[in-house]
């Protein structure tokens, strides 16, 4: 009996264990590098993407998340990722934003190196840092990089564009 009782308490710590773990993937907030916007581009190859700029501190980039959130459920053939400019030490109230909006299910990153002007670069050399930024990438690579706020069917004109 009490072997039993063993085997079937590890069992629900094992289970635990996984939905935890489950739950830690979904939040992941991933550390951008120089490198990183390549190995975007590279894990997604031949999918739509669309990576959003966003920060806390942008009242705009605020105001669009719940429409973000909307789109990901609306659109799920666009593969949809965040990108946090707000310093790495921010991290844990960055994972709350994303989960209070319904987004840390999607990809999200994080600047991850003091020089933001570098890692900008690497997105796009005419990029210059304002807030909000997206891109939509189609599946062959080109990209389109679109500042300022936009609205549903701004961005649902592009989806329909990227998956044609």
């Amino acid at each position: 009996m009490i072997g039993k009782t063993l085997l079937l308490a590890c069992s629900l710590l094992l289970i635990a264990q996984q939905a935890q773990a489950t739950q830690d993937n979904q939040n992941e907030l991933k550390q951008f590098l120089p490198t990183s916007f390549q190995q975007i581009l590279d894990s997604r190859s031949g999918q739509p993407l669309m990576l959003t700029i966003w920060s806390k501190t942008c009242t705009i980039c605020m105001q669009k998340m719940p429409l973000l959130s909307e789109l990901k459920k609306a659109w799920p053939d666009i593969y949809m990722i965040t990108l946090s400019t707000d310093d790495i030490a921010d991290g844990n109230q960055i994972r709350e934003i994303l989960t209070e909006f319904n987004l840390d299910t999607a990809e999200n990153w994080i600047f991850a190196d003091s020089n933001a002007q570098k890692l900008r670069y690497t997105i796009d050399p005419k990029w210059f840092g304002e807030l909000p930024r997206t891109y939509f990438i189609d599946k062959t690579r080109q990209r389109k990089g679109i500042s300022g706020g936009l609205t549903r069917e701004q961005y649902e004109s592009v989806f329909i564009e990227l998956l044609n």
